[in-house]
């Protein structure tokens, strides 16, 4: 699919080519080769993407395009159903110009993605420790819940403090 670049209107021209979804890396792909051609060096950016950061295991995060400027995607005029997918067009609504009556659905994905590993992350000795929380005895846990346990800050590393802890008026501070 090949792409138009307006840079008077700030408009790139999507053809209509059967109705092919645009993705967003086809469309990333043709910006960053108009932004380097004759044309578009003499311009700013057009746009900036983020995502396919590797997750490991073959698991990689979706890309976004965020269009710079006011920079639009331009929709042929006709009588037909377009989609922009493979990712995200940040301020996708406000992104497309649609005056030629095709329909245009967004595709976007805000799904996060969890890999489980089979592994916290935490020492077998730091794993034990938190195991062992839960055998705190449950009249250990009701006597230290009714208790009202003093707490008088005085030091912090071997630093005497001074202050009440009020933001502003008397904050804490070394002394």
């Amino acid at each position: 699919m090949a792409l138009s670049y307006n840079y008077s209107t700030l408009r790139i021209g999507v053809p209509q080519v059967e109705a092919a979804p645009i993705l967003m890396q086809v469309l990333i792909n043709s910006i960053r080769a108009q932004e380097a051609g004759e044309q578009g060096i003499t311009y700013d950016q057009i746009a900036d993407a983020t995502g396919k950061n590797d997750l490991g295991g073959g698991v990689s995060t979706g890309i976004t395009v965020a269009l710079r400027s006011t920079w639009k995607l331009d929709f042929a005029a006709g009588a037909y159903q377009a989609s922009v997918s493979g990712g995200n067009l940040a301020d996708a609504l406000a992104r497309i110009h649609n005056t030629g009556n095709p329909q245009v659905l967004v595709l976007a994905s805000a799904a996060a993605t969890l890999v489980e590993t089979g592994t916290s992350g935490l020492t077998s000795g730091e794993s034990a420790l938190l195991a062992g929380i839960a055998d705190v005895p449950a009249d250990t846990v009701t006597a230290l819940n009714a208790a009202s346990i003093p707490v008088n800050i005085k030091k912090v590393n071997d630093v005497t403090i001074a202050g009440a802890g009020v933001a502003g008026s008397n904050p804490w501070r070394p002394a």
